[in-house]
Protein backbone atom coordinates (compact mmCIF):
# COMPACT_ATOMS: atom_id res chain seq x y z
CA UNK A 1 0.00 0.00 0.00
CA UNK A 2 2.85 2.39 0.82
CA UNK A 3 4.32 1.68 -2.63
CA UNK A 4 1.04 2.71 -4.30
CA UNK A 5 0.92 5.96 -2.31
CA UNK A 6 4.49 6.79 -3.34
CA UNK A 7 3.69 5.92 -6.95
CA UNK A 8 0.55 8.06 -6.89
CA UNK A 9 2.40 11.10 -5.51
CA UNK A 10 5.05 10.67 -8.21
CA UNK A 11 2.26 10.29 -10.80
CA UNK A 12 0.55 13.50 -9.65
CA UNK A 13 3.83 15.39 -9.82
CA UNK A 14 4.48 14.31 -13.45
CA UNK A 15 0.93 14.14 -14.81
CA UNK A 16 -0.67 16.65 -17.11
CA UNK A 17 -4.10 17.42 -18.45
CA UNK A 18 -4.96 18.34 -22.04
CA UNK A 19 -2.99 21.59 -21.81
CA UNK A 20 0.31 19.73 -21.51
CA UNK A 21 -0.27 17.51 -24.56
CA UNK A 22 1.25 18.53 -27.89
CA UNK A 23 0.37 15.41 -29.89
CA UNK A 24 -2.88 15.95 -31.89
CA UNK A 25 -3.69 12.22 -31.57
CA UNK A 26 -3.34 12.21 -27.78
CA UNK A 27 -4.95 15.65 -27.39
CA UNK A 28 -8.07 14.41 -29.20
CA UNK A 29 -8.15 11.24 -27.09
CA UNK A 30 -7.87 13.25 -23.87
CA UNK A 31 -10.41 15.95 -24.77
CA UNK A 32 -12.94 13.86 -26.72
CA UNK A 33 -12.77 10.67 -24.66
CA UNK A 34 -11.06 10.92 -21.27
CA UNK A 35 -12.62 14.27 -20.36
CA UNK A 36 -15.96 13.77 -22.15
CA UNK A 37 -18.63 14.86 -19.64
CA UNK A 38 -21.57 13.44 -21.61
CA UNK A 39 -23.95 11.44 -19.43
CA UNK A 40 -24.41 8.53 -21.82
CA UNK A 41 -27.62 6.56 -21.24
CA UNK A 42 -25.55 3.36 -21.53
CA UNK A 43 -23.89 4.18 -18.20
CA UNK A 44 -27.00 2.87 -16.45
CA UNK A 45 -26.44 -0.53 -18.11
CA UNK A 46 -22.84 -0.92 -16.98
CA UNK A 47 -22.24 -3.85 -14.62
CA UNK A 48 -20.14 -1.58 -12.43
CA UNK A 49 -21.13 2.06 -12.88
CA UNK A 50 -17.86 3.44 -11.46
CA UNK A 51 -15.75 6.25 -12.89
CA UNK A 52 -13.36 3.64 -14.24
CA UNK A 53 -16.12 1.60 -15.92
CA UNK A 54 -17.47 4.78 -17.55
CA UNK A 55 -13.97 5.60 -18.81
CA UNK A 56 -13.60 2.13 -20.35
CA UNK A 57 -17.01 2.59 -21.97
CA UNK A 58 -15.86 5.90 -23.49
CA UNK A 59 -12.57 4.37 -24.69
CA UNK A 60 -14.42 1.58 -26.51
CA UNK A 61 -16.93 4.08 -27.87
CA UNK A 62 -14.11 6.37 -29.04
CA UNK A 63 -11.99 3.74 -30.80
CA UNK A 64 -14.91 1.56 -32.01
CA UNK A 65 -12.93 -1.70 -32.00
CA UNK A 66 -14.42 -4.50 -34.04
CA UNK A 67 -12.38 -7.15 -32.25
CA UNK A 68 -11.34 -7.15 -28.61
CA UNK A 69 -9.09 -9.58 -26.79
CA UNK A 70 -9.40 -9.57 -23.01
CA UNK A 71 -6.67 -11.44 -21.18
CA UNK A 72 -7.84 -12.97 -17.90
CA UNK A 73 -10.95 -12.25 -15.83
CA UNK A 74 -13.48 -10.97 -18.36
CA UNK A 75 -15.17 -8.58 -15.93
CA UNK A 76 -14.14 -5.00 -16.56
CA UNK A 77 -15.11 -4.29 -20.16
CA UNK A 78 -18.84 -4.04 -20.70
CA UNK A 79 -18.54 -4.80 -24.38
CA UNK A 80 -22.08 -6.14 -24.53
CA UNK A 81 -23.06 -2.49 -25.08
CA UNK A 82 -21.18 -2.49 -28.41
CA UNK A 83 -21.06 -4.55 -31.57
CA UNK A 84 -17.51 -5.68 -30.85
CA UNK A 85 -16.46 -9.30 -31.14
CA UNK A 86 -14.80 -10.14 -27.83
CA UNK A 87 -12.45 -13.01 -27.12
CA UNK A 88 -11.35 -13.80 -23.58
CA UNK A 89 -8.15 -15.72 -22.96
CA UNK A 90 -7.31 -17.23 -19.62
CA UNK A 91 -3.95 -18.59 -18.49
CA UNK A 92 -4.74 -22.17 -19.53
CA UNK A 93 -5.62 -20.95 -23.05
CA UNK A 94 -2.40 -18.99 -23.59
CA UNK A 95 -1.15 -21.36 -26.28
CA UNK A 96 -4.13 -20.44 -28.48
CA UNK A 97 -2.83 -16.91 -28.97
CA UNK A 98 0.26 -17.97 -30.88
CA UNK A 99 -1.88 -20.07 -33.23
CA UNK A 100 -4.30 -17.21 -33.84
CA UNK A 101 -3.50 -14.93 -36.77
CA UNK A 102 -6.26 -12.43 -35.94
CA UNK A 103 -5.45 -8.79 -35.51
CA UNK A 104 -7.21 -7.37 -32.47
CA UNK A 105 -8.27 -3.74 -32.51
CA UNK A 106 -8.14 -3.57 -28.72
CA UNK A 107 -6.29 -5.83 -26.30
CA UNK A 108 -7.01 -5.53 -22.59
CA UNK A 109 -4.53 -7.06 -20.14
CA UNK A 110 -7.03 -7.30 -17.31
CA UNK A 111 -5.49 -9.36 -14.55
CA UNK A 112 -2.60 -8.22 -12.41
CA UNK A 113 -0.11 -10.80 -13.69
CA UNK A 114 3.54 -11.49 -13.13
CA UNK A 115 6.06 -9.60 -15.21
CA UNK A 116 7.00 -12.83 -16.98
CA UNK A 117 3.40 -13.63 -17.90
CA UNK A 118 2.55 -10.09 -19.05
CA UNK A 119 5.66 -9.90 -21.22
CA UNK A 120 4.95 -13.36 -22.68
CA UNK A 121 1.47 -12.20 -23.72
CA UNK A 122 2.96 -8.96 -25.04
CA UNK A 123 5.48 -10.77 -27.24
CA UNK A 124 2.95 -13.38 -28.41
CA UNK A 125 0.49 -10.69 -29.45
CA UNK A 126 2.95 -8.40 -31.26
CA UNK A 127 2.36 -10.18 -34.62
CA UNK A 128 -1.33 -9.21 -34.37
CA UNK A 129 -0.60 -5.47 -34.07
CA UNK A 130 -1.89 -3.03 -36.66
CA UNK A 131 -1.22 0.68 -36.88
CA UNK A 132 -4.53 1.37 -35.10
CA UNK A 133 -4.20 -1.23 -32.34
CA UNK A 134 -4.96 -0.08 -28.80
CA UNK A 135 -3.60 -2.05 -25.86
CA UNK A 136 -4.66 -1.35 -22.29
CA UNK A 137 -2.58 -2.77 -19.45
CA UNK A 138 -4.28 -2.78 -16.06
CA UNK A 139 -2.73 -1.92 -12.69
CA UNK A 140 0.59 -0.58 -13.98
CA UNK A 141 1.39 0.93 -10.56
CA UNK A 142 -0.01 -1.87 -8.40
CA UNK A 143 3.48 -3.08 -7.47
CA UNK A 144 7.14 -2.43 -8.22
CA UNK A 145 7.08 -5.46 -10.52
CA UNK A 146 4.16 -3.98 -12.48
CA UNK A 147 5.95 -0.63 -12.75
CA UNK A 148 9.06 -2.39 -14.05
CA UNK A 149 6.92 -4.29 -16.58
CA UNK A 150 5.38 -1.00 -17.73
CA UNK A 151 8.86 0.50 -18.21
CA UNK A 152 9.94 -2.48 -20.34
CA UNK A 153 6.81 -2.17 -22.50
CA UNK A 154 7.29 1.59 -22.95
CA UNK A 155 10.84 1.02 -24.22
CA UNK A 156 9.91 -1.67 -26.76
CA UNK A 157 10.94 -0.59 -30.25
CA UNK A 158 7.46 -1.23 -31.74
CA UNK A 159 5.69 0.90 -29.12
CA UNK A 160 5.26 4.49 -30.30
CA UNK A 161 2.92 6.14 -27.79
CA UNK A 162 2.07 5.26 -24.21
CA UNK A 163 -0.33 6.93 -21.83
CA UNK A 164 -0.06 6.38 -18.09
CA UNK A 165 -3.37 7.12 -16.35
CA UNK A 166 -2.06 5.67 -13.07
CA UNK A 167 -4.59 2.82 -12.89
CA UNK A 168 -3.84 1.55 -16.37
CA UNK A 169 -1.54 2.24 -19.27
CA UNK A 170 -2.44 2.56 -22.93
CA UNK A 171 -0.09 1.42 -25.70
CA UNK A 172 -0.20 2.50 -29.35
CA UNK A 173 1.86 1.32 -32.32
CA UNK A 174 1.27 4.23 -34.72
CA UNK A 175 4.12 4.11 -37.26
CA UNK A 176 3.64 7.75 -38.28
CA UNK A 177 4.21 9.05 -34.78
CA UNK A 178 7.41 9.81 -32.91
CA UNK A 179 7.97 7.81 -29.74
CA UNK A 180 6.33 9.69 -26.83
CA UNK A 181 5.16 8.86 -23.33
CA UNK A 182 2.36 10.75 -21.62
CA UNK A 183 1.26 10.84 -18.00
CA UNK A 184 -2.36 12.03 -17.98
CA UNK A 185 -4.68 12.77 -15.05
CA UNK A 186 -8.07 11.26 -15.74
Amino acid sequence: MLQQIKSYIKFLFHSKNEHGVHSPFVFDLVTKCFYDKTKFPEYSHLKNNSKRARLFFRIIRYFKPKTILEIENPTELDTNLFSSEITSIEEFQKNKISKNDNAYDLVYFNKNQSQKSTLEYFEMLLPTVTNDSVWIINDIHESIENENTWEIIKKHYKVKVTIDTFHFGMVFFRAEQEKEHFVIRV
